[in-house]
């Protein structure tokens, strides 16, 4: 007599089955992924070949970027579609100063830095899977003729953090309207946080830099006489012919102030009105702070202020039915580096005039409890 499959078996045989079919599936899936990615790879490096081929067949005058230093005709952003996929292409040439023959800021000093152009080229595919990551090609293209000697300058950007050690990856924008062709360049710091601009043509105070990184905050230079701040700390920085103009920013990762308004019971103040300054002064003559701001808290008596610097923080009361007669942590609240920071604001209802008094230690900063607090006048 023929004896057939159990139920089980045949479960357990479609088991396997459904397993098998799938590894092979995914495996299958996986191998056209594989082959688009390298198909998409040998796009962005055709792309970058183009470029480069472009480049090379420039006079040599004309090798850099519209806007940038050295000063070109190559579009420092593109666009690209080729075989339906859209493609970003971010172009950077930068002076070499090859130390053969003597460096900007060394010993012998080189005279004509700008020895040789290198050339970056950063692909993306804007309409591919987040998974494929950008691509960087890179390039030298040297001059047919003998240098001379340059009338031009040398720029080092320097970037730190809170802690003072260097920023890699940082982005520098530098614009100077004062010069021609004018400059509106982008670039990043090295590994060591350092940007070497070479050959940069002289200019008094007319180089204006802003630096600053995903996640972090943001430093900058600004004019003398500019409006809102006309004597700056961190003015424009000058490029003098043959000398190296060299100028330092700190950056660091930003934090979060959560911010809640209560009075003397613990019952939410809603629509609360405050202003918040920090401690850092970006100019003199008038004193001029780098935050300072208007905030309202919501229907339920919280605020939360996202990309904070680092900082000391004064909270003054602004709002026209209740004063603050006290804060935890006081008045000062100081913030360090990629943290979340939380805040109560007290409040009562304004009645008559009233005056917060806060006493420390001079050496610690730290407040003093059961202090005599005398008042005259």
């Amino acid at each position: 007599m023929n004896k057939g499959f159990t139920l089980v078996e045949t479960l357990i045989a479609i088991s396997i089955f459904v397993m098998v079919a799938s590894a092979i599936y995914f495996g299958f899936v996986g191998v056209l992924n594989v082959m688009k990615a390298i198909r998409v790879k040998g796009i962005m490096t055709n792309i970058a070949n183009e470029r480069f081929e472009i480049a090379r067949n420039l006079p040599y005058s004309n090798v850099g970027t519209v806007g940038g230093i050295p000063s070109g005709v190559i579009p420092q952003s593109q666009n690209e579609t080729r075989d339906g996929k859209s493609f970003s292409v971010l172009t950077v040439v930068r002076n070499v100063d090859d130390p053969f023959d003597g460096t900007f800021n060394g010993t012998p000093k080189d005279l004509s830095p700008a020895d040789m152009k290198i050339i970056e080229v950063t692909i993306s595919c804007t309409s591919c899977e987040s998974s494929l990551i950008p691509i960087s090609f890179t390039t030298k293209i040297a001059p047919k003729n003998l240098e001379t000697a340059s009338v031009n300058g040398a720029l080092v950007i320097k970037v730190f953090d809170a802690s003072g050690l260097p920023v890699s990856g940082a982005n520098v924008n530098i614009i100077n309207n004062n010069i021609t062709p004018k400059v509106n360049l982008n670039d990043e710091t090295n590994i060591n946080g350092i940007l070497n601009i070479v050959d940069a043509p002289p200019s008094v105070s007319g180089y204006q830099i802003t630096v600053t990184k995903d996640g972090y905050s943001t430093e900058r230079t600004y004019p003398v006489n500019g409006s809102g701040n006309p004597h700056p700390t961190k003015p424009n920085i000058t490029v003098v012919a043959q000398q190296i103009s060299q100028i330092s920013f700190t950056i660091d990762k930003t934090s979060t102030i959560n911010v809640s308004t209560i009075n003397n019971q613990c019952v939410v103040i809603p629509d609360f009105d405050f202003s918040i300054s920090g401690s850092k002064i970006i100019g003199t003559n008038p004193t001029t702070i780098k935050y300072t701001s208007s905030k309202v808290t919501d229907s339920e008596g919280s605020l939360s202020m996202p990309d904070i610097e680092w900082d000391t923080y004064n909270i003054t009361g602004i709002d026209s039915v209740n004063d603050i007669i006290g804060t935890n942590p006081l008045l000062s609240l100081g913030v360090n580096p990629n943290i979340e920071q939380d805040m109560e604001i007290i409040t009562a209802p304004k009645n008559g005039r009233r005056l917060l008094v806060v006493v420390r230690d001079q050496s610690t900063g730290l407040p003093i409890t059961d202090a005599t607090v005398r008042l005259t006048g």
